[in-house]
């Protein structure tokens, strides 16, 4: 997920076909932990990413802003970008 997301961001926008293909590796990654998946969970774990420092500096070392690019595609993903 980490590769596709250092490819995604070559692109620079979250509602494209690497970006979403890297939202979508997370939600399959998520599968492996969480009994139950649901959009809101995984927008609100994107969302901690990004506020939560630890989360933040993890997802950074892929690229500088990867944590702030993964939040927006994964919203976009989720339908949850305007809520």
């Amino acid at each position: 997920m980490l590769e596709a997301l250092k490819e995604a961001m070559l692109s620079g926008d979250p509602a494209g076909e690497a970006a979403q293909r890297a939202a979508d590796l997370h939600r399959q990654w998520l599968g492996f932990w969480w009994n139950h998946y649901s959009k809101e969970a995984h927008a609100g774990l994107a969302r901690m990413y990004v506020e939560d420092e630890r989360f933040k500096a993890y997802y950074d070392r892929v690229h500088p802003g990867a944590a702030e690019f993964l939040k927006e595609a994964i919203l976009i993903y989720t339908g949850m970008k305007d809520r």
